[in-house]
């Protein structure tokens, strides 16, 4: 069997050493460099309980992909000849005020509910397993199952792996287009005009895995969410947890160095760092563990995660093309989902049943969804997937708009029956964002939600005529009420 996995990046490695791993032939094409978009810039957590927005399909697909890697790890290692650097550390999760300790407090509820392990702590409990720790900490969450590893070594072993069981890499080589006929793809054209024949095709292109001509009918989209980074020379003592926040994250490496993280901007194809990015990631960094003030900067980079419409991987068989494949979408957790994606995409193309229901995953998902009667002005990246996780439980999907310009366009297209509006974001002021809703004579539900202790945006969306307005926190918990 030819096989011909687009991207090479942790993702398309992991499946490309699957399949050559049971003899596939299998070509690995890379528009770019191998490993080298978002799987070189990620932090390298294994860390499905800091990440979730809440119980359900991906949360447990989430949890299986961790126990895929601890499973899978020790044979990667042998075979590529190259050490990820797994560590099992755990996760700290903190909270510095009473709004961040009860939603971090709800997320420890449903995750012992759900059989996940968490230690919850008093701020001097935390300072005990984390001495670095700033004072200001009230609460935090231990979660120990959660891991790391160092995701450019990761991404490295993956693609060894698959060349030493015979896969090829070509590098700076772009796919233009899926060649097929009834239905049944034979191969993929190259934008230099050559074809590459294949009998089986993965699409794995991460950001750009939507740009491919031929799948037009699957209605499948990625997009890129720029993630900034900051790597520090640190502390050699610093070999304790990951420690997590809202306000960012702190993941120490074996060598001493430390990784601070990280942006979720909506800014195209740029991969380039930013003022404002870096004293936001530093800013957050030195919240956490002050004494981080003081180490050298040694470097920063920008990657892209690869975004589907609902923040859900993509992965299972095309709609439009029996077999063509997708293994993309992964945004946040491609490290994680790397070693049971792999697996996932060779069970299903060897005729396997996976172990575990990809219905949620499916590419199909997008050919039928239905229209939004749902919109959010909603900017916050990692907020949106806490929306969509509740509206997919649910069968819904939400739109999303990021100035007042976009939002009446929206409106006039999808004549929404409600619309969100995150008050705490200074793009939709309380007056300008009710003339911009109920100005365009669309009869819509209009509810705000703030922060609890930022009383001022919640004052002045009642005074300008939103119809509700709440706190965070009661917005995310009656999340699947306000959807219907």
């Amino acid at each position: 069997m030819k096989a011909v996995v687009i991207g090479a990046g942790i993702i398309g490695g992991s499946v490309a050493w699957r399949l050559a791993s049971e003899g596939a032939e299998v070509t690995l094409l890379e528009r770019g460099r191998a490993g080298q978009e978002a799987s070189w810039a990620a932090a390298g957590m294994i860390a499905p309980q800091a990440e979730a927005q809440g119980p359900g399909p991906f949360f447990d697909l989430c949890i299986k992909a961790r126990d895929v890697f601890a499973a899978t790890v020790d044979r990667l290692r042998a075979e590529a000849g190259i050490d990820p650097e797994y560590d099992d550390a755990g996760i700290l999760y903190v909270a510095f005020n009473r709004g961040e300790q009860t939603e971090l407090a709800e997320r420890a509820r449903w995750q012992k509910s759900a059989g996940g392990a968490v230690q919850e702590l008093s701020g001097d409990e935390a300072r005990k397993l984390e001495p670095g720790l700033s004072a200001e900490v009230i609460y935090a969450a231990y979660l120990p199952n959660d891991r790391r590893t160092d995701n450019r070594k990761l991404t490295q072993a993956y693609l060894a792996a698959a060349i030493g069981k015979g896969a090829q890499l070509r590098e700076g080589v772009r796919v233009e287009q899926i060649v097929s006929n009834g239905g049944h793809a034979s191969g993929v054209r190259l934008t230099d005009g050559t074809e590459v024949p294949a009998d089986v095709i993965i699409n794995a292109g991460g950001a750009w895995a939507g740009d491919i001509r031929g799948l037009e009918a699957d209605g499948v989209a990625t997009y890129p969410v720029r993630g900034q980074m900051l790597c520090f020379e640190g502390f050699k003592a610093l070999q304790g947890p990951a420690i997590f926040s809202l306000h960012g994250y702190i993941v120490p490496r074996r060598d001493g160095r430390v990784i601070a993280g990280s942006t979720m901007e909506e800014a195209g194809y740029d991969k380039q760092v930013t003022l404002g990015g870096i004293e936001k990631i530093a800013r957050g960094a030195m919240k956490m563990m002050p004494g981080l003030g003081a180490l050298r900067m040694i470097d920063a980079w920008a990657g892209l995660r690869p975004a589907s419409k609902d923040f859900l991987p993509i992965i299972g068989p095309s709609p439009s093309l029996r077999n063509v494949f997708y293994a993309t979408g992964h945004f946040r957790s491609g490290i994680l989902l790397s070693a049971l994606t792999g697996e996932l995409l060779a069970d299903l193309i060897f005729g396997r049943t996976p172990s575990i229901d990809l219905k949620a995953f499916a590419p199909s998902r997008f050919a039928a969804a239905g229209k939004s009667k749902v919109l959010g002005l909603v900017r916050d990246i990692l907020f949106r997937s806490k929306i969509d996780a509740a509206a997919q439980a649910l069968g819904i999907e939400v739109a999303y708009a990021s100035t007042l310009d976009q939002a009446g366009k929206r409106c006039s297209e999808i004549r929404p029956a409600v619309v969100f509006a995150d008050l705490s974001d200074a793009n939709f002021p309380a007056e300008a964002t009710v003339a911009a809703i109920k100005g365009g004579g669309v009869a819509t539900r209009l509810i705000g939600f703030a922060s609890h202790i930022d009383l001022k945006p919640l004052n002045a969306a009642k005074a300008a005529g939103f119809d509700q307005t709440l706190s965070r926190s009661e917005f995310t918990s009656r999340l699947p009420e306000l959807l219907k």
